[in-house]
């Protein structure tokens, strides 16, 4: 980082919560929200009078579940008729239409029929996460480096930096949570030289990848994923068994 210039935040937008990580002083800090929260909900929701995001829209979802979006990440980047997308529709307490083949998130917003896109929902809760930072360390935030899955393609990793860029962010760099969890690893285990398997349970996706890590190299050597063996998908399954 150059002198004088303010150090990029780091985004882990995710299915169900989301973090914002910076380094500075020589070590990683987790921003919490305006409760004390390390961890963002990745929620999004619409009423009468104002539009709610993280912990106060997922708070009022249960009163409020067709005007509340969440699970955002799984419709990113993607098809309409994809499994993804259409796995999601059977829980979903919120519309989505087909338009043009992709998938619209259609609600009311302060009265009005709206239809918005997954990158701009995503987009939304990347403007919360950027002013949280701006809060917390006293400066505007400009510049971004964003996570995703191993498995997202090319079109889900666009959409998630134009997410990045409607929110008002440079993105620097989109990097692997694999690698990103591998690097974190690394900076702590300096010099090391050695094979890891990284395990990324999250709350709607799980990732296993095998990372090599020689010195202050790291190569992701395989990778697999798996788009509905997350947290929410236990909490399904749970729920459709007790019925």
């Amino acid at each position: 980082m150059a002198p004088g210039k303010a150090p990029a935040i780091g985004t882990d937008l995710g299915t169900s919560y989301s973090r914002i990580p910076v380094f500075r002083d020589g070590k990683v800090e987790v921003i919490p929200d305006e409760l004390g929260n390390g961890n963002i909900p990745s929620y999004v929701a619409f009423t009468d009078t104002e539009r709610l995001i993280g912990s106060a829209a997922e708070n009022q979802a249960y009163i409020n579940p067709r005007n509340t979006i969440f699970d955002v990440k799984r419709a990113i980047g993607r098809r309409f008729r994809e499994d993804a997308v259409m796995a999601g529709k059977k829980h979903w307490s919120f519309n989505v239409v087909n338009r043009q083949g992709k998938p619209m998130f259609q609600l009311d917003d302060m009265g009005q029929s709206m239809t918005f896109a997954p990158k701009e929902i995503s987009a939304m809760i990347l403007t919360k996460m950027k002013e949280i930072a701006e809060a917390y360390l006293g400066h505007k935030a400009t510049e971004a480096v964003v996570t995703v899955p191993a498995h997202f393609n090319n079109a889900q990793r666009q959409a998630t930096v134009d997410a990045g860029v409607i929110a008002g962010l440079k993105v620097l760099r989109i990097i692997n949570e694999p690698s990103a969890a591998a690097l974190a690893y690394a900076l702590d285990n300096k010099r090391l030289n050695k094979r890891i398997l990284v395990f990324d349970l999250g709350g709607g996706k799980l990732d296993i990848s095998i990372i090599s890590i020689e010195n202050d190299r790291i190569e992701v050597n395989s990778t697999i994923g798996e788009t509905h063996l997350g947290d929410e998908d236990f909490d399904i399954r749970l729920v459709n068994i007790t019925i």
